[in-house]
């Protein structure tokens, strides 16, 4: 019975890691790039000012507010980001609705230039940006279903990391063992150590 169990256990493990987990590894990926969403827009965006000394909020706000009266005077709705340091180096506008009269009014923004107060003109690109939102809406899918997939897929690797705790009954002393050269046996070997290793991280 407990080798039953075990073996069950050992194909639970295996059949839920493999395919949620490279899901999941797409996941930590670009999760971890989005990280740095701002710096890698910077780095995308060469023609756009390095940011000048962050300007006091109530003159950043009074900026966004002179730029949202000049360019969208009759929108419903109106955004005013300051600059605050990383993740908003430059002071940045949205509005939407009364515009265009659709029924879901289009959004629009702008990131100023704090020196002049007019709109920075930089190229198009996803950037940082792009692999955060990849992070948990996988881009190419509708987002309610992205985040559907997300989560069944992670609660599927808890159902991994619990079947494989229970699989490898020495996994804490495998962890110490390491046997080269010898196929099979060492990249299960190297599997116990970088899964232990990740376990608790894993877990939360």
């Amino acid at each position: 019975m407990q080798g039953g169990f075990r073996q069950s256990m050992a194909w639970l493990h295996t059949w839920t890691g493999l395919p949620v987990g490279w899901v999941l590894f797409f996941v930590f990926l670009t999760g971890t790039l989005g990280y740095f969403d701002s710096e890698i827009d910077r780095w995308m965006r060469p023609e756009a000012p390095l940011a000048p000394a962050r300007l006091p909020q109530g003159d950043g706000l009074a900026l966004g507010l002179a730029r949202l009266e000049q360019v969208a005077p009759h929108a419903s709705r109106w955004t005013v980001f300051p600059a605050s340091g990383r993740d908003v180096p430059h002071v940045t506008i949205n509005w939407s609705g009364g515009t265009n009269g659709a029924a879901r009014p289009r959004r629009r923004s702008e990131t100023l230039n704090e020196a002049t107060g007019a709109p920075l003109r930089t190229r198009a690109t996803g950037g940082g940006q792009t692999l955060y939102q990849l992070h948990y809406t996988l881009h190419y899918l509708p987002s309610a279903a992205a985040r559907w997939l997300v989560g069944i897929c992670s609660m599927l690797m808890l159902v991994a990391l619990v079947s494989g705790v229970i699989t490898h009954k020495r996994i804490f002393a495998d962890f110490f063992t390491f046997r080269p050269r010898q196929g099979q046996r060492s990249w299960l070997d190297i599997h116990n150590l970088v899964g232990v290793t990740a376990l608790p991280f894993h877990l939360v």
